[in-house]
Parts: structure tokens; sequence; C-alpha cells
């Protein structure tokens, strides 16, 4: 069976200990000399990883809130990478940042910054220790991501948590599949995609537990599957 072969851009080392464990071979990308467009010829499927805020004016907002801080370089590359494999049908996982950037490459916006334009007692942003279980979520019914996570999606499922921002208007044709009790969008994917799931928390700190293996092995099979 071939091992599919995952492009990943901005990758630390859970996020490939996290793939490798799930049977696939990560592709670590070099934005200088790796084409957004063409290198997604040679592989099976897109990780959005964890990062630097997105910038506003991506999704049309004009004013920074004064605590982001942003990476234009990166945001123009992975939001080219998102749009093509969504245009190519390829399977896309994305992950904190990931997920908002998913949102933003779609057509979605953002919260800017959750403490003072969303505040509520849940903690969105407990960075130590990364494993530690700050908040529940709930997940939809009938979502790909209640598929992908079986029976632990029938109760509120506990998480970490290390963002400031999250999704605000869903992007068309994408649906919220998990969210924290103060409303947070937790989770989005896309109905009309062979795979395209984001999720707010961090799956891949717990590759080592098996936490959210299935996350991780439901992307890898349907990168197979294609």
């Amino acid at each position: 069976m071939k091992t599919p072969r995952i492009v990943v851009a901005w990758p630390k080392d859970d996020y490939i200990g996290a793939l490798e464990d799930a049977g696939a071979t990560p592709r670590l990308l070099d934005p200088v000399h790796d084409a957004a467009q063409s290198v997604l010829d040679a592989c099976d499927g897109l990780l959005l990883t964890g990062g630097a805020d997105v910038d506003p004016k991506f999704y049309g907002e004009t004013e920074r809130h004064p605590t982001i801080k942003v990476d234009p370089a990166r945001d123009e590359y992975e939001i080219a990478l998102t749009r093509e494999a969504i245009a190519r049908d390829l399977p896309l996982f994305a992950i904190c940042r990931g997920v908002q950037l998913l949102n933003v490459a779609a057509g979605g916006t953002l919260i800017q910054d959750l403490p003072s334009q969303h505040p509520s007692p849940v903690n969105h942003r407990m960075k130590d220790p990364r494993t530690a279980k700050v908040h529940v979520v709930t997940v939809e019914p009938g979502s790909r991501l209640a598929g992908l996570l079986g029976s632990a999606a029938a109760t509120p499922l506990s998480v970490n948590s290390r963002h400031h921002q999250a999704v605000k208007q869903v992007a068309p044709g994408f649906v919220v599949s998990a969210t924290a009790p103060d409303g947070v969008v937790e989770g989005i994917e896309s109905p009309k995609q062979r795979f395209c799931v984001g999720v707010q928390w961090h799956p891949e700190d717990y590759w080592r537990t098996g936490d959210f293996r299935p996350l991780f092995t439901g992307f890898v099979r349907a990168t197979r599957e294609r």
C-alpha cells in the first residue's frame, strides 16, 4: 500500500509525529522554492498548522487589533496553498491558526481578539502544559468530525487550547462542526469536499497518547482513498 505524502509548511515536531504515527510521510515545504500551485502535484494531502495570527486585511478589515502578530509572507503562501487544495479537492486538515486561515481562504472572517471582543470565563489560551485540557467542546452530531471521533463525540469533549482569535463568519460552503461553551467556533468543515476539516484545539500534542489519533488516521485514510 502506498504511503501518502502530506505537505506541511511551518511544521513542528508534534505535527510530524502525528502524521507519521498515522501512516503518512510528511513533505516539508520551503516557501521560497516550492510554488504553491505545483507543489501539490506529487502530494496527497495538506496539513495547515498553528502559528502567527492571520492578517485582517485578508478578510477585508482595515483596522488591526494591537495584540495581533502577523507573518504576511506566510499568510499569502498558505492562502494560495489552501485555495489550490480546495480547487483540487485534495484532503485537507487544519489546526488552530490553520482552521482560521482555512476559513479566511474560503471567504470567511475572524474574531481578531477573543479577550476583548468576545470575553467569557472559558480559558482559550492555556499555553503550558501543552496537553492540559482546559475546556470542553460540543461536536455537531452527523458531522464529519463526529464521524472521525466516534463515541467520544457523543458527550462534551475535553480539549487543550492556545489561541486568541477564532472563526467569526463561517466561509460559504462550510459548516460549524464544534463549539465551546461560550459559543466560540471550535471546528469547521466543508461537506462538499472529500475531506476538509479544521479544529481550533491542538490534537497533535497528544500523538504519543493517542487521545485524538482518529483525526489523523481519518485524514490519512482520506488521502489513500483519493
